[in-house]
């Protein structure tokens, strides 16, 4: 709170959280007006978007969720977005894009197995999950399509 975030969405353990948020304004650490501050600007967002008056979507664009339109501007974003790391000293040697010959890509890290942590939240999920994929392993190659 002190660290300027109004809205905390805390995924897991919330309960936890709320006790020790409420512990940290009963001693005084966070003041009751930095609270108040944070609700205030949550709420005037709220009220300029019309949340209270209209909370849900439209029923109309239910039919679009989902749709090959929607899902070729994911894919676009994607690939605008997507960060290729690569160990070297020089950027003599190309890498993108990849040389037809290339057999394997490794795929690894802490989270290489974890669609979640690959793909944040609000994408597959809220907060993302713990999924792990059959074709992705941790320090592992995987095959290329010929």
């Amino acid at each position: 709170m002190l660290a300027c975030i109004d809205m905390i969405m805390v995924p897991f353990q919330y309960k936890e959280f709320l006790e020790g948020l409420t512990k940290l304004m009963n001693s005084g650490y966070i003041p009751m007006s930095r609270i108040d501050d944070a609700v205030r600007r949550v709420l005037r967002v709220k009220l300029s978007i019309g949340l209270f008056e209209n909370p849900l979507a439209e029923e109309t664009l239910a039919a679009e969720f989902g749709s090959e339109a929607h899902r070729e501007v994911a894919r676009e974003a994607v690939r605008k977005s997507m960060v290729l790391l690569k160990n070297g000293k020089t950027n003599v040697d190309t890498v993108i894009p990849l040389q037809r010959n290339v057999k394997k890509i490794v795929v690894a890290g802490a989270h290489a197995n974890n669609m979640g942590w690959q793909c944040g939240g609000f994408t597959l999920t809220w907060q993302g999950f713990n999924g792990t994929g059959e074709n992705i392993g941790r320090n592992k190659a995987m095959q290329l399509p010929t």
